[in-house]
Parts: C-alpha cells; structure tokens; sequence
C-alpha cells in the first residue's frame, strides 16, 4: 500500500470569513479530511498549487468579491489545478448560470447558499469520488 493510501485526502477552503474557515476546518477533520484553509487573496493560486489538495471549495461571497472572482478564473485556466475537483459556493440569487458560464472548469461543481454542512460534505464526497473513479481507468 503507497503513503499517499494512508493519507486522508487533502481539501482547500478559501473563504473570506474566518469563522466560517475555521468551522468548515473542525467538519472536515471530523470527517477524516486533511483540511487547508486560506483567503482567496494574493498567493492563493501559489499556496494551491503547493498544497496540491485533492479537492477545493471556494466561496464567491454575494458582494461579487474581486478577489474571489479573480481566483476562480485563474483555476479555470490553470492546467494543473483545473483537473482538481472544485466546489463554488454561490449565493441562490438567480445568477448562478452566470457563474457556470463564467467557470469553465472541467471538475466543478456549484452550491448554492444556503447550504448545510451535511450537503457540501456529500458533495464533496460524491465529487472525490467521481474524480478517484475517472483516474483509476
């Protein structure tokens, strides 16, 4: 069995709120996770390409944070960090298909706040999943 086997996978969370970073850090360890947690700020794009985690949530807060935006687009064009799988939280505010069309990443998925705990672990799950079995043919 390889290392990187008995290593829990390794999650990114950028967030502008760090309570919010600090709780989803807490869920995430419960959850036999590897959580990492930055601001979408300068660096961001380096740190993620350091951490090489095995998943990203990134949230696009409803003030349309340039930083956060700025991100998302640089993960888009990324060659090696597009094929992470990324979850864009967003907030339900009937602009989410502009945030689709403005992603173009290949591994992403989008959630909608609100959103529960519960919800984005599922997804988080489901997503790693898929990316594992889309790698293993």
């Amino acid at each position: 069995m390889s290392t990187s086997a008995l290593l829990p996978p390794r999650v990114a969370v950028l967030d502008n709120d760090q309570a919010f970073l600090i709780l989803l850090r807490q869920i995430l360890t419960d959850a036999d996770y590897d959580a990492r947690t930055l601001r979408p700020g300068s660096g961001a794009h380096d740190v993620l390409r350091f951490l090489a985690p095995t998943a990203i949530i990134l949230d696009l807060p409803d003030d349309a944070d340039a930083l956060s935006w700025c991100l998302l687009s640089l993960l888009a064009r990324d060659t090696h960090l597009r094929r992470i799988p990324l979850i864009v939280c967003v907030p339900d505010d009937g602009h989410t298909s502009d945030c689709a069309t403005a992603l173009r990443h290949p591994a992403s998925t989008l959630v909608c706040k609100p959103f529960t705990l519960d919800a984005l672990l599922a997804r988080l799950e489901r997503l790693q999943g898929q990316h594992t079995s889309a790698h293993a043919t």
